[in-house]
């Protein structure tokens, strides 16, 4: 046929004849008769008959043969062999001639080899999420405009079924507002700006309660308006009890290096190294603090005849009694058997003779309760205060109360001895 031939048959091509076409098409062209046999072809379609002649095309083939035989014109694919997965060519085949006419089958083809990558790039990237999602323990989640859950991972989350969550609102979930299980203030499933490791508390449907760490992103239309949440929710819950038990466990342990097992009052050791971050402080701001050293007095009795049982009941009550006595700044010790340390924070004489008057009066009272006949149980106190002039140490400060305490104790027991700081003049006995 004249490369400038026109065909018109009925109901098939009019216009320039396909052997016009062929050589100059941008893709595979081919021409078979109606044996389907190739009558014409370009050279970008030499692969394609390659593979078409070898038998490794049936599908294609099998396509041809039946578009020869019905008439009808067909969309088809050809993988072909190359790097990178090689090419994939998008096809169509068009039948014309026929009624009496000879019947012709022109294959045009395009290459679809980025369409079909991203295509099998989209399959399995979503392959993947679905597969991530259905192998997680995690909560997948997507929530609607209205509250609700869209979506829900397969596995479902909470005790509940994927198909018992979704369309029903999120904030159901929610746990009781209290101390322990506190809402945050921007809950994940309305978020309109990303959320990262929020923690919220959510209801598991036997009625447990979980901790469950949140991530999530809004979601939004092209014009920015918000449509729902993405998220992922992750159960913390026994992650959280465990770092709450080695939190407790710490706390316990502080607790009990830094306190006397018997009274609950600070040991000695703690004692000081909290006094030696104060005395700078006050010398700093020119304030003055008060440090009172008793002990008891006829004590060893007690143990005696009382026995050592009664001789802690009177240590505990000692402590119970200084501790309601001094405020939440203040410091009290049990240094050692039944020696006693309190700190007044920015104090004065009157505080210090307030306090060691209240102490006589809890004395007497721990007497008519524990004491022994003829030996009755009393205070001795001695009292200093801190320096103005000079940086002065703990180990120096309480010496001086214990000087004070023997003084008064040399006085006649039960007495105090308030000792005037070395910046001032002279000692006053109470």
């Amino acid at each position: 046929m004249p490369g400038n031939a026109t065909a018109t048959q009925a109901g098939g091509l009019a216009g320039p004849a396909p052997e016009a076409l062929i050589p100059s098409f941008p893709g595979p062209a081919v021409l078979f008769d109606g044996e389907g046999s190739v009558m014409l072809a370009n050279a970008a379609a030499d692969t394609l008959l390659a593979e078409l002649g070898a038998g490794r095309l049936p599908a294609l083939a099998s396509s041809i043969d039946a578009a020869l035989q019905d008439g009808k014109t067909r969309q088809d694919r050809a993988d072909l062999p190359g790097p990178r997965g090689g090419a994939a060519l998008q096809l169509t085949l068009i039948v014309y001639g026929g009624d009496g006419g000879t019947r012709r089958l022109l294959l045009l083809g395009r290459d679809g080899t980025l369409e079909r990558n991203l295509t099998q790039a989209l399959m399995q990237s979503r392959q993947l999420f679905k597969d991530l999602v259905t192998c997680s323990t995690d909560f997948a989640w997507e929530t609607k405009a209205d509250g609700s859950f869209g979506f829900v991972s397969p596995r479902g989350a909470l005790g509940f079924s994927a198909r018992e969550l979704e369309g029903t609102p999120a904030r159901n979930l929610l746990a009781e507002d209290t101390p322990d299980t506190p809402r945050p203030a921007l809950l994940p499933f309305e978020a309109e700006a990303p959320m990262e490791a929020a923690e919220i508390f959510l209801r598991r449907k036997d009625g447990s309660v979980g901790c469950f760490e949140v991530s999530c992103l809004p979601v939004r239309d092209t014009r920015g308006a918000w449509l729902g949440v993405r998220g992922v929710a992750r159960d913390v819950t026994e992650a959280r009890e465990r770092v709450d038990a080695l939190r407790r466990a710490h706390k316990q342990l502080n607790r009990l290096a830094n306190t006397d097992g018997l009274t609950g009052l600070l040991n000695r050791r703690a004692f000081l190294a909290e006094l030696d971050k104060r005395l700078p402080r006050h010398l700093r701001n020119k304030l003055r603090g008060t440090l009172i050293y008793f002990d008891l007095d006829n004590f060893k009795k007690v143990n005696d005849v009382r026995g050592h049982q009664a001789g802690d009941e009177v240590l505990k009550a000692v402590a119970e009694a200084a501790k309601r006595m001094l405020r939440a700044v203040d410091l009290a010790s049990r240094i050692g058997g039944d020696e006693f340390l309190l700190w007044l924070e920015e104090s004065d004489r009157d505080a210090a003779e307030s306090i060691a008057a209240r102490l006589h009066e809890a004395a007497r009272e721990i007497n008519r309760q524990y004491g022994v006949e003829d030996f009755p149980l009393g205070y001795s106190i001695g009292i200093v205060f801190s320096r103005l002039d000079e940086l002065e140490s703990t180990e120096s400060l309480i010496a001086r109360a214990d000087e004070a305490m023997y003084a008064a104790k040399k006085g006649g027991k039960g007495r105090s001895h308030i000792a005037a700081p070395p910046d001032a003049e002279g000692e006053v006995a109470a």
